[in-house]
């Protein structure tokens, strides 16, 4: 084994070399560059954000929403997700108030069709059914703090603190993990903690010509899954992604 790569990121470059995909790679490396500072990608998920509720789009900030309450909210305890909860109900209530100040009452009707699972038969949100014909909402509550440009500002401190924090919870992906774990230890086995069948799942991967995720076990499917996010986010075909599992073996 003459080298080991000690990252996920690694391994995507390293396939993108072999297959002379020179822009790819320079784009795929220039948004991993930008995106090691946390910060950042916390920053570039508030500005996401906001300016989904600027221009009124319910699908990407409900779509922001879930993502993050699968992918980052569902690890935390039982108090982590109630705020996180509070945090969802407060960016969707400046996003009534924005198309509100816009008049743009058709948004509000999309959000509430939308979001009908979450505000239906809900206490918390009987009053923000009539909120859009309230031509007095500025000055009455529940309403009035959505307004105040002062506690806006403080609600997005807020956020940003609490998705950093939340962020750092995370648990890597199982390949991440994998890889972690090779580095550690390159000649070791302590790192091959995974059941016979994934072993099974990648040797099928790295041979076959023809495969399905119907065929293989939820653990790759989710390898899979995210790997196919990382090529869609920088722009590259997903399609090419099986021989990755076969640069991963081969090494």
């Amino acid at each position: 084994m003459s080298h080991v790569p000690n990252s996920t990121e690694e391994i995507v470059k390293n396939y993108l070399a072999a297959r002379s995909m020179v822009t790819s790679l320079k784009a795929f490396d220039q948004e991993c560059s930008s995106a090691k500072d946390a910060n950042y990608q916390v920053d570039r998920c508030i500005d996401e954000m906001t300016e989904a509720i600027d221009k009124h789009d319910v699908d990407t900030l409900c779509a922001m929403w879930e993502s993050w309450n699968a992918r980052v909210f569902h690890s935390l305890d039982a108090e982590g997700i109630k705020q996180a909860q509070g945090y969802e109900a407060s960016a969707y209530r400046l996003f009534l108030v924005r198309c509100v100040q816009k008049k743009n009452i058709t948004k509000c009707n999309e959000f509430f069709r939308k979001m009908s699972s979450l505000t239906l038969n809900n206490p918390q949100w009987t009053d923000w059914f009539a909120f859009p014909y309230n031509h007095h909402a500025k000055d009455t509550e529940p309403f009035r703090k959505y307004f105040d440009k002062t506690w806006i500002e403080i609600y997005y401190v807020s956020l940003h603190n609490f998705l950093s924090t939340s962020l750092a919870t995370v648990s890597p992906s199982v390949i991440g993990t994998i890889v972690e774990g090779i580095a550690r230890d390159p000649l070791g086995s302590d790192h091959v903690d995974f059941d016979e069948e994934l072993i099974d799942d990648f040797a099928m991967l790295s041979t076959s010509q023809t495969w399905s995720l119907q065929t293989i076990s939820a653990d790759v499917v989710e390898i899979f899954d995210k790997l196919k996010e990382v090529f869609s986010l920088n722009g590259l075909n997903s399609n090419g992604i099986q021989p990755i599992f076969a640069v991963f073996l081969s090494v």
